[in-house]
């Protein structure tokens, strides 16, 4: 499944994001303080919930990749009567079928918030709902097409111990009668969007603006978990994995990560170096490719270690899977970051999802460019169509709210519409030098 849309309702800064189309690239802008990293917030809330759920169908808002606090830190203008809605649209895997899925979200204090409704609807079936029936704390009812089925026993739909989403059964068949086809269409399409977005969610990688610092001795801790690895911790874990597992697909991440590595930062991994066999220690050195010098990862410029958590990811991410970032041209070169939008274009024509959020705008240049035409800098990179770019401006009103403007772009790479005060200082900067030259050469003539 892919994910196509994504709109916040009531969730901290936004009262009403309004449409956020998500494409196989989406790079987010914006000033501080504006909401960017909300929307990137949203995704891993969920994501933190599928992994350490609470009792019930509640969000978990104690996780390590998005500490949310309470109910009240979440909720726009921390108005707790009020519902958090996250909105999703979606592309199913088989057919492409299109669908919305939304999700809505009560305070129930002291307890984490509860799932209020969910609702699932698309233009081939009738939408399906399940809400809470009278009361704070009334039971679940399933809704279909405007029809009240029923309560879970008798609609055949139950929310699993510790799990978000529930699991949707067949419609029972009638004892007088012939079955309702739009009704089943409907429960079968419900089972297959629950189903495909917790798989989407659960092959999510991410890599947060603060990731650990390089250290000059790493013990490998066997195979890596399974889990969204925000700050680093687990990629050399990976790497020794990688460079130490059996077949043909050994040192395949290796040799990947080394690729991008010189392209954007001029350094390679050496061959992993095992320290203590019994601790099973190693060293990570990293050579130069201009000196032939090595050093050790601690060693190395902080930009290459700030840099070499969201190659090892990005690199991770399954096909079809959905990359997060936040800021991954931290502390690098602005050579450097051209080289790391290159790699996020790599990664969406590879077939990746990619959403990024960024304060770069030699990022924005170079998928400005890679969208006219092959950029050929150390190699051929890949070029995008404009429908495979989405990019997002966000900007904070005069009364506090936050409100996201997806930005067109055309074949030339020419956005339209240029939003007011987007990266204009330092336009403005350079059409100065420009003038001021252009005046000294008159003077001269």
């Amino acid at each position: 499944m892919a994910l196509t849309r994504l709109r916040l309702e009531n969730f901290k800064c936004y009262a009403n994001s309004g449409a956020i189309p998500l494409a196989p690239l989406t790079v987010i802008f914006g000033g501080n303080n504006t909401g960017k990293s909300s929307i990137l917030q949203s995704l891993l809330l969920l994501r933190q919930t599928l992994d350490s759920p609470e009792y019930a169908a509640r969000l978990n808002l104690r996780g390590t990749l998005y500490p949310a606090g309470s109910y009240a830190d979440i909720v726009h203008q921390h108005r707790t009567k009020e519902h958090v809605i996250i909105e999703l649209g979606i592309v199913t895997s088989d057919g492409g079928k299109a669908g919305d899925i939304q999700l809505e979200f009560s305070s129930d204090e002291p307890q984490p918030p509860r799932l209020a409704r969910l609702r699932i609807e698309a233009s081939s079936v009738e939408p399906l709902e399940i809400h809470r029936g009278v009361g704070r704390g009334g039971p679940y009812e399933l809704v279909i097409g405007g029809a009240t089925i029923g309560g879970e026993k008798r609609a055949n739909f139950r929310f699993p111990v510790n799990q978000l989403l529930p699991a949707i059964g067949e419609e029972e068949l009638p004892r007088v009668g012939r079955p309702n086809i739009r009704h089943q269409r409907s429960r079968a399409f419900a089972r297959q969007v629950l189903r495909e977005l917790e798989g989407t969610l659960r092959q999510m990688k991410a890599v947060g603006a603060f990731r650990h610092q390089p250290v000059r001795r790493y013990e490998y801790l066997g195979r890596s978990p399974d889990v969204v690895d925000a700050v680093g911790e687990y990629m050399v874990n990976a790497l020794i994995e990688d460079a130490t597992r059996r077949g043909k697909r050994r040192g395949e991440l290796l040799r990947s990560v080394n690729r991008w590595l010189n392209a954007v930062g001029r350094v390679r991994l050496m061959p992993l170096k095992r320290i203590s066999r019994a601790a099973r220690i190693f060293e990570i050195r990293l050579r130069d490719t201009d000196s032939g010098r090595w050093a050790n990862f601690a060693d190395v410029g902080f930009g290459i270690g700030q840099a070499f958590p969201v190659l090892v990811e990005g690199l991770r991410t399954p096909p079809g899977g959905l990359f997060i970032v936040q800021e991954p041209e931290i502390h690098l070169h602005p050579d450097a970051q051209l080289r790391m939008a290159d790699f996020l274009v790599s990664l969406a024509r590879a077939g990746k999802r990619v959403i990024a959020e960024t304060h770069s705008e030699y990022l924005l240049l170079r998928i400005r460019r890679s969208i006219i035409g092959p950029v050929k800098a150390r190699g051929t990179r890949p070029r995008l169509a404009p429908r495979e770019v989405s990019i997002i401006h966000v900007e904070k009103r005069s009364d506090g709210t936050s409100h996201a403007h997806p930005l067109e772009i055309d074949e030339l790479g020419q956005i339209k519409k240029w939003p007011r005060g987007f990266m204009e200082e330092a336009t403005e900067e350079r059409m100065a030098i420009m003038e001021e030259m252009a005046k000294r050469a008159g003077t001269r003539s």
